[in-house]
């Protein structure tokens, strides 16, 4: 679990570096598209490395409001990530009435990965602390 907290650490650093290079566009491009496709694979590689079956079937906590609250936080942000990546591609192609949005959703995607983060953390079953 510990790798696993190191690397979510690692993609907030890659977060602020995009938003400090926010200037220089194909770079916050990049940075930021690492970023979400690390958001998305990453719930696919703890997926693959845990025993889900056993901690929320067997262990009944897929009931936990915890467990629920997780989920819905990140499918916020991943519909937040739509609206950002269109309000970016309206900037691109020179609206710049979309800069506002765009701003806004980069500071909702800040709060709610790092709710992600706390919560996800909450989660992190006692036992697999040591491993």
């Amino acid at each position: 679990m510990k790798l696993s907290v190191a690397l979510v650490l690692i993609s907030f650093g890659v977060m602020f570096l995009a938003y400090y290079f926010r200037r220089r566009h194909k770079l916050h491009i990049t940075l930021m598209s690492s970023v979400m496709l690390f958001d998305v694979l990453f719930p696919v590689w703890l997926y693959l490395i845990h025993d889900w079956k056993k901690r929320l079937i067997d262990d009944g906590e897929l009931f936990s409001f915890l467990i629920w609250t997780h989920l819905f936080l990140i499918l916020t942000l991943y519909s937040i990530y739509v609206l950002q990546v269109l309000a970016g591609r309206q900037m691109l192609a020179g609206a710049n009435e979309a800069r506002e949005g765009h701003r806004v959703q980069s500071r909702g995607i800040f709060i709610v990965r790092l709710f992600v983060f706390l919560s996800g953390a909450l989660l992190i079953a006692p036992d697999s602390v040591t491993n």
